[in-house]
């Protein structure tokens, strides 16, 4: 299968994404902010730590497991939103790989180097992913939403909503 089928039927499963608002231009995703229980366009290195049992399960976990799947560090099935021990080794390979320190904690380190490889594209964002990539959209609020089900929905970070991960 091309890089491109396989990156249109994953979009039939899950697809997260972010697409810029107006015609602002470019946003920078290197800062912001999380905001309430949602997550700002360009938050990423201010989202919530991920770590093995100190992480409540929610669509931000499903974010980074679909980042891990779409650079080839784990499978598509491992898009569950619990931060677990599989997806904290995937996560100590990706940041070793990306030369951080390979603790398997999401942080600020983690979630930059992530965020640098988010870039427009059109009127989408997309995570490059090293196999796939990841389309995003933001809404009128510059909140990350994601696609699930026929339907965007905003990115929880205290929540799964998710179908995929019900």
């Amino acid at each position: 299968m091309s890089r491109g089928a396989a990156a249109r039927a994953a979009l039939c499963v899950l697809v997260l994404g972010v697409v810029c608002a107006g015609a602002e231009g470019p946003k920078d995703h290197r800062s912001g902010a999380r905001h309430d229980d949602m997550l700002i366009v360009g938050g990423l290195p201010s989202a919530e730590q991920l770590a093995v049992g100190r992480t409540q399960r929610s669509d931000l976990i499903g974010l980074w497991q679909s980042m891990l799947w779409a650079d080839g560090y784990s499978a598509r099935s491992g898009v569950t939103c619990t931060y677990d021990e599989a997806t904290a080794e995937a996560t100590r390979t990706w940041q070793s790989n990306h030369h951080l320190s390979a603790d398997g904690i999401v942080g600020a380190a983690t979630w930059g180097a992530a965020a640098h490889r988010i870039v427009p594209a059109g009127p989408w964002l997309v995570y490059q992913g090293e196999h796939y990539d990841l389309p995003l959209r933001s809404d009128r609020y510059d909140v990350y939403e994601v696609y699930d089900a026929g339907r965007f929905r905003r990115l929880r970070t205290n929540a799964v909503t998710l179908t995929r991960c019900r």
